[in-house]
């Protein structure tokens, strides 16, 4: 299977680069078979085996054969990895609707909070 979008390529690459390196945040070993990556994406196995191939040539990940045959990152693709997925979630892991990014406001000990804040920034402005 061919791809036939570049864009669509890359997208991929970055999709299984993102999962390994979650697997490995996760515990799974930072190993996982063909089958388990496929289970986990919405790719089909043929484009998630040719995906996995360019990103072996690439250097980003390896076969392992010692773990059973299962893929890895390499310590170069885990950087990549980590720069993608760190992009990929930041809006998940940013400040919060309404939280102050204040770290010495009042609003982080006081009663009232986060929306007590916001209030008080907000009535300033009319």
């Amino acid at each position: 299977m061919t791809d036939s979008n570049g864009g669509d390529a890359i997208a991929r690459e970055d999709e299984l680069l993102e999962l390994l390196y979650w697997f490995e945040g996760e515990g799974f070993g930072g190993v996982a078979s063909l089958a388990s990556i496929t289970r986990f994406t919405s790719i089909a196995e043929a484009v998630v085996q040719s995906t996995l191939q360019r990103l072996m040539t690439r250097g980003d990940v390896i076969l392992d054969s010692a773990a059973g045959g299962e893929y890895r990152l390499t310590e170069p693709g885990r950087r990549e990895a980590a720069q993608r997925f760190a992009a990929e979630f930041a809006p998940m892991l940013s400040q919060g609707h309404g939280e102050c990014s204040d770290p010495n406001c009042d609003c982080h000990t006081s009663e009232g909070g986060a929306a007590e804040c916001h209030a008080r920034h907000h009535d300033h402005k009319h």
